[in-house]
């Protein structure tokens, strides 16, 4: 086996073969597809690594999709950069000398550059692929999610609780109209009211307004995610981004709703359920909350999310620091700046 690793631009060929074996894998993720990895091309202070298994004929046997993020410059650059990887690696038969070769790279080749390196797991992965994220240093934290059936004969709604589906209904009532986003002054829009609420109440880091109209021009016109927003009398009061995986399923990325400024609209409420609509109208299997935090810390919007139905998964997030000290400074910071105001 041999390892190709790609940061700069992709080559047709190479895009090809890889959608061969992506298409062909029984379980597949948009976070690793060629999609994905122009997508961050394009997106500042995101830098994509593609690495790439091939066996002795050059065929295309497993590949990793890892992403290198940082925010700002200087000191918070630094203390900041991570490297995420969604969903992957991907190995064909999950062969774990696969992906054992992947990850060894991804470490080498990360180990400086980034203070720690995660893996979000969206799947659960075979003893022998355990053993070789632990034998690589990696520990696996618990990480609750949801996934939501989306193969129903009736509407996805009839999953919700009770109370859940007055409030959808009638949000309908009040007359709110949803619709996918149409151009960047929409985009903008939807990325202001984020800013807000992760400004004032998330208070966790947000991508810039580039991540959010890259996700609008790259991935909207291949089918591999859409931003769906929630309007009453004009006005935008919700909204969510969410990627796609063609014949798989929809996620929820970001998402925002005016909750107290419309209180009979309830936007969250809609912007969720509008996903969820949209992906079983598309004959998805399932809708992905894409994590609802760790069991034992406090969550406040966890019930939320539950009151919707759905599978509840502890898939967990495989995780290893790379530079202990930066990361013990990077932890305070992190908490100082949630604490502010």
């Amino acid at each position: 086996m041999q390892i190709e690793i790609v940061r700069k631009e992709l080559s047709k060929e190479l895009e090809t073969d890889i959608r061969l074996f992506f298409d062909r894998q029984a379980f597949r993720t948009v976070f690793q597809s060629p999609d994905f990895y122009h997508f961050y091309k394009e997106v500042p202070h995101y830098n994509p690594t593609y690495f790439i298994a091939k066996d002795k004929d050059g065929q295309v046997i497993g590949l990793l999709l890892a992403v290198l993020i940082q925010e700002g410059n200087a000191l918070v650059g630094l203390l900041s950069r991570r490297c995420l990887v969604y969903g992957g690696p991907m190995a064909e038969n999950d062969h774990p000398g696969i992906i054992e070769l992947l990850i060894r790279h991804l470490n080498k080749a990360i180990k400086h550059k980034a203070v720690f390196t995660q893996f979000r797991n969206f799947r659960q992965w075979p003893a022998e692929v355990q053993q070789v994220f632990e034998a690589n240093g990696f520990i696996l934290h618990d990480h609750l999610n949801s996934l939501v059936d989306l193969q129903l004969t009736e509407t996805v709604s009839q999953q919700f609780s009770a109370g859940r589906r007055r409030q959808l209904n009638k949000a309908l009532r009040e007359g709110i109209t949803i619709s996918a986003a149409q151009n960047t002054d929409e985009v903008d829009a939807f990325y202001d009211l984020l800013e807000k609420l992760y400004k004032h109440k998330v208070k966790k880091p947000l991508p810039g307004r580039a991540y959010f109209q890259h996700f609008f021009s790259n991935l909207m016109p291949k089918g591999a995610g859409v931003i769906l927003l929630i309007w009453k009398d004009r006005q935008l009061i919700g909204g969510i981004a969410s990627p796609i995986t063609p014949g798989y399923s929809i996620a929820e990325l970001y998402i925002v709703g005016l909750d107290r400024e419309y209180p009979s609209c309830y936007p969250s409420v809609v912007a969720t359920w509008a996903a969820m609509d949209y992906g079983q109208r598309m004959g998805l299997q399932c809708f992905d909350f894409m994590g609802l935090g760790k069991p034992d810390v406090p969550y406040g919007v966890r019930d939320f999310k539950f009151r919707f139905g759905g599978s509840r998964v502890n898939l967990g997030r495989y995780a290893k620091t790379n530079n202990k000290f930066l990361y013990g400074l990077a932890e305070l910071g992190y908490n100082v700046w949630r604490r502010r105001g």
